[in-house]
């Protein structure tokens, strides 16, 4: 039994490769047929996404490019069909290059179809996800495309819909006398589909009014008076039947395939990171932090400097760089919090401390681990000092409980998902372990990058302020116990921890 891909393409490869991330090394066949008109509006220079594909093409020896012209994508899917036909692929799988499959889903889908050999078309449920910060669409849209066929007894004669009252033999097409359509939807136990279709920029969603094959359909003035002014509190959001998107609300990134995670990192580590300084009678190592800022970090960067209470801090010497002056010191997880609050919208979170020496290319080094890794939530350097990360302690990005927050990349999905640090623990100390605590019990993971490096000599500000750091360890570890032993006894008074035999033992409920 043989599978192959159809993607039917003319200027758009925004998700092309994280499409074909999951699916490429499951499939006997990849076919692209690339027109050299669009379905609707003016032609445009397609002659990146040519390219593009020409280069996948290259790499990949079970991929095919065929331009043609082909005046609709129903001819262009139907030639696609005759085209595998004839090179005795059984099933067609028909993509978007904007729809993403969990590698496991689409192993799904395919066990699917082998179960169930007597189905000529397979349909599929799918989250549309709406804006670039991929929010979904709820409830789900009732549309069920079809998404596989078999090649033999299908033939389209709409978009994503079509007959399975044909049969192919040869160049030639032929009616069956079976009337009732033999096509299937697939449990979206089984497998989901990620549409992506409406998360682009504006001027993307304006040439797709251009360029869709049913843009005659769309509503007059729907991009001035719907996506210029969407809110999440917008309803009836869809194009040309506004309710079948109700509304687009938040996502946990958590549930995005690994190629879509690695893509949405990638591309907002490419808006400014913004680097959070507390400050607390600590001038000179803030004057020498901020000289190594600028000389080591070539990534686009705001730096939000919170003085906490100093004596003396002169705020105009600072021209560059956003400033929070408080009356008394908050501590530093209040302080951080302050920051966070002001930082540009959606943008990653660099924590370092006043008396941390960034070395050459610290932050994209830690960018590159946080992308590479699919569920990793915040990245920490390597470092001088025992106990902070120190140098020799990986020789390769690793995954760990805890990040000393002397330096500490935090992805912005982390922060919507589990909020600001906790301001229980006052002048600073062991926030760091609980915040890590937390992201990892939401899902995400702490990373070492080995090939990032902050030096740093640790509580130089405490000695600074007189503060005996032993006893605020003590105490800051107690609260931090305390809270979680809390927070486990609430949840374990939802259910009956006791009834779960396997757990109860792991974890010393039953000795």
């Amino acid at each position: 039994m043989k599978f192959g891909a159809v993607f039917c393409i003319y200027d758009d490869h925004e998700y092309l490769e994280i499409s074909l991330e999951s699916i490429k090394d499951k499939l006997d066949k990849v076919l692209f047929l690339i027109s050299d008109i669009p379905w609707n509006g003016q032609k445009s220079d397609n002659s990146s996404t040519i390219e593009k594909v020409k280069e996948l093409c290259k790499n990949n020896k079970n991929f095919e490019l065929i331009q043609s012209h082909w005046t609709n994508e129903i001819d262009q899917r139907n030639f696609g069909l005759s085209n595998f036909y004839n090179e005795k692929i059984d099933y067609c799988f028909i993509i978007d290059s904007d729809e993403i499959y969990h590698s496991f889903h689409f192993d799904n889908i395919k066990q699917f179809i082998k179960q169930n050999p007597q189905v000529s078309a397979f349909h599929i449920e799918w989250n549309t996800y709406w804006s670039k910060q991929y929010y979904v669409i709820a409830p789900r849209e009732s549309y069920q495309p079809v998404i596989a066929v078999k090649v033999d007894s299908f033939q389209f004669y709409t978009i994503r819909h079509g007959t399975t009252s044909i049969s192919r033999a040869g160049t030639f097409i032929f009616k069956t006398q079976q009337t009732k359509y033999n096509g299937v939807l697939i449990p979206s136990k089984i497998a989901i589909c990620y549409h992506l279709s409406y998360s682009r920029s504006d001027s993307y969603i304006k040439r797709k009014l251009e360029t869709n094959s049913h843009a005659s359909e769309f509503i007059k003035d729907w991009y001035e008076k719907v996506w210029l002014k969407w809110t999440p509190d917008n309803k009836n959001l869809h194009p040309v039947t506004p309710q079948q998107y109700n509304k687009a609300i938040k996502e946990n990134f958590l549930v995005f395939p690994d190629s879509l995670k690695k893509f949405i990192k990638k591309e907002r580590s490419e808006n400014v990171c913004s680097i959070i300084i507390l400050n607390w009678n600590s001038f000179d190592l803030l004057i020498r932090c901020l000289e190594l800022i600028k000389k080591n970090t070539k990534r686009k960067h705001e730096i939000i400097i919170v003085d906490n209470g100093s004596k003396d801090f002169d705020e105009s010497i600072f021209q560059q760089q956003k400033i929070i002056k408080n009356k008394e010191n908050l501590g530093f997880a209040a302080g951080v919090n302050q920051g966070i609050e002001i930082s540009e919208k959606n943008s990653d979170i660099c924590l370092i401390n006043v008396d941390a020496e960034p070395q050459e290319n610290w932050l994209d080094n830690m960018y590159e681990t946080l992308i590479n890794n699919p569920r990793a939530g915040i990245v920490g350097p390597l470092g001088n000092q025992n106990g902070y990360q120190e140098i020799g302690m990986v020789d390769k990005d690793m995954k760990v409980c805890n990040i000393h927050f002397y330096c500490g990349l935090i992805s912005r999905e982390v922060i919507n998902r589990i909020g600001l640090l906790d301001t229980r623990f006052g002048v600073g100390g062991y926030e760091d372990n609980d915040f890590c605590i937390r992201a990892n019990l939401s899902g995400y993971e702490n990373w070492i990058s080995s090939k990032s490096l902050v030096i740093h000599k640790p509580h130089q500000v405490f000695e600074l302020n007189g503060l005996n750091r032993y006893e605020i360890e003590v105490k800051n570890k107690e609260i931090l116990r305390n809270k979680l032993i809390q927070a486990f006894y609430e949840y374990g008074k939802m259910i009956d921890l006791f009834s779960f035999d396997e757990i109860a033992k792991k974890s010393g409920l039953i000795c």
